[in-house]
């Protein structure tokens, strides 16, 4: 799987994508989550595991309407995770 990241959040990873090979048939974007708040610490785990902070697309489309932080997700996937912009 594949997980590339956008915006601020490249500022935690120090990268634009991850390959994630831990991730099995049947988990969910909440394992994923998981496991890279496992490499990445606390400061990603706050930040991106919040819904309300980001956007998530599995292979192109949006989470709201698949089941949020439990869609499913599979080995070969594509998982982006996007901030929000916010102006002032």
């Amino acid at each position: 799987m594949t997980v590339n990241f956008y915006g601020r959040i490249k500022e935690y990873t120090n990268n634009e994508n991850v390959y994630v090979p831990d991730i099995k048939t049947h988990s969910t974007l909440r394992t994923v989550l998981e496991e890279l708040s496992d490499n990445y610490g606390d400061l990603f785990n706050n930040f991106i595991c919040s819904a309300e902070n980001c956007l998530f697309l599995v292979n192109g489309k949006g989470t709201a309407h698949t089941g949020g932080l439990d869609t499913p997700v599979n080995p070969g996937d594509k998982v982006e995770i996007l901030p929000f912009v916010e102006a002032g």
